[in-house]
């Protein structure tokens, strides 16, 4: 892509520390891991649906992953359904607790990923979609677009935390998450679904960038993988007051179609701190001064998109085929087609407009939403410059879900463990999609309420033949708790 404006907020991505049977091929800690039945709290896979809260204190090891020991004490809530022929999966990031001389820090952020596995025309297909960037730019000539070179990119990322060192920039926060338990209704052939995620207070940090240098870069030494460097490497800290996601599923039982609609809320700003250097004290900032946020602002949302199939599968728009390569705006409707037979679609075009609440919480009326696909294999720069969450998911991330891609049988069975390693790697991804919403900043961080939609085809006949299903679970690794995977400044294509 031709660096435009793409997805805000870097969601960075919690993974998830799976467990089934060991296989070999990577070293297992002192502890082997938690069986299924413990880890789900005795539920499984072949049940109809459930929702349950998953606390992880196991040990894992690899040659490639640090001691995991900072994957203590962190809570995951995990949604299962299963219908026929589909099944859907959810995890989101609850929080990390740590005890810090003799006082409790709670972290959060909104961290979620969802995977839909359906079977149809005799073949099967898993997809799965995760948040991985935050970011704005200032739309200086209004054409809904990020121009490289004459417009600025910021990269942000969220992570709530009630820590001394954030409490010294005088931002006081109480980080919380709610959980809307799943509930199912019948009507007729319609199954639905509901269930959401509220995360309150959430901090985010907007990391110091040298525009000057030939590819910029975080000077103040900010890296997402280490959150121990948010803070200094910092230029601007805020409070969140929430994001809340509400999910409504309808399944036709009868049809053999599933829709996922995603119904989307972030609250204000209601604090921001700043400085202007790094050696300066942190001051506060007021609406609408020229240290909060910018009044030709656009906040961007950006997903991956990861997609697994037994065999050939594709994407097209409007007719044209979505690779790697491709970089496209006006998104409508993105199909996905399995073997030649249509099995999903990406429906960006649903909701084109968004509402916008101001700072007061008046309605301000209703504006226009851009949608566009980056060009993956030549932005991939850009893509990692502006997504916390990727990673966040690291090395141990890509542990997991290759080990549990080795484990599963009918769906990949035989997939040697390396393989389904490297199959992981974000640079992989099938597509990364951006939701752009150009005139949020006039009105200096207000709320926002969006949606994007999602359809899946299966066949209408019995069970899907021996997909565990394990596989994601663990495809997500939340930033916010790795703080040993290594360090490295993050570059932005030029």
């Amino acid at each position: 892509m031709k660096q435009n404006y793409i997805s805000s907020v870097s969601c960075f991505f919690l993974m998830f520390l799976l467990s089934l049977s060991i296989g070999s091929m990577f070293v297992i800690g002192d502890e082997a891991p938690p069986s299924q039945g413990i880890l789900f709290n005795g539920h499984d896979f072949s049940e109809n649906y459930w929702d349950i809260m998953v606390t992880n204190n196991s040990n894992w090891d690899h040659p490639d992953v640090d001691p995991m020991v900072s994957w203590f004490n962190n809570t995951w809530n995990i949604k299962w359904i299963k219908e026929d022929n589909f099944e859907m999966g959810m995890f989101a990031f609850m929080n990390k607790t740590q005890w810090d001389m003799g006082k409790e820090n709670v972290f959060t952020t909104p961290a979620q990923m969802w995977w839909q596995h359906g079977h149809i025309a005799g073949s099967e297909i898993l997809i799965a979609t995760m948040h991985s960037a935050w970011y704005g730019f200032g739309d200086k000539n209004h054409n809904r677009f990020y121009d490289e070179g004459t417009e600025e990119l910021t990269p942000y990322f969220f992570m709530g935390a009630n820590t001394q060192e954030v409490r010294d920039t005088g931002i006081i926060s109480n980080p919380k998450t709610t959980t809307y338990p799943l509930e199912r209704s019948v009507s007729g052939s319609i199954i639905t679904y509901t269930w959401g995620y509220k995360y309150e207070n959430v901090i985010f940090f907007v990391p110091n960038i040298d525009r000057d240098a030939p590819t910029p870069y975080f000077d103040w030494g900010f890296n997402y993988s280490d959150p121990g460097t948010y803070v200094d490497g910092s230029h601007h800290i805020g409070n969140m007051t929430y994001f809340e996601y509400q999910y409504t599923l309808e399944i036709d039982s009868s049809a053999g179609v599933s829709t996922l609609y995603q119904d989307y809320e972030t609250g204000k700003i209601d604090n921001m701190v700043y400085r202007d250097n790094i050696s300066d004290s942190w001051a506060f900032a007021s609406y609408p001064d020229d240290h909060w946020v910018p009044n030709d602002f656009a906040m961007c949302l950006g997903t991956y998109s990861f997609i697994w199939a037994k065999q050939d599968w594709a994407l097209t728009h409007l007719g044209g085929a979505i690779n790697r390569t491709f970089h496209g705006s006006g998104l409508s409707t993105v199909e996905t087609y399995l073997g030649g037979v249509h099995a999903f679609d990406f429906r960006f075009s649903q909701k084109p407009e968004y509402t916008l609440t101001n700072r007061s919480s008046v309605i301000s009326g209703t504006y226009n939403v851009s949608y566009e696909c980056l060009d993956v294999a030549s932005d991939s720069e850009f893509v990692n410059f502006v997504s916390g969450m990727t990673d966040l998911v690291g090395k141990f991330g890509r542990l997991i879900v290759g080990y549990v891609i080795n484990q599963t049988n009918t769906f990949i069975h035989g997939i040697p463990f390396e393989d389904a390693y490297n199959q992981t790697d974000p640079e992989n991804m099938a597509a990364f999609f951006v939701s752009c919403y150009p005139e949020y900043g006039a009105y200096g961080g207000g709320k926002l309420t969006h949606d994007p939609v999602f359809v899946m085809y299966f066949s209408v006949s019995s069970a899907i033949p021996g997909f565990p299903l394990f596989f994601v679970l663990s495809c997500l690794a939340l930033g916010i708790i790795i703080v040993l995977i290594e360090s490295r400044n993050k570059k932005m294509k030029k």
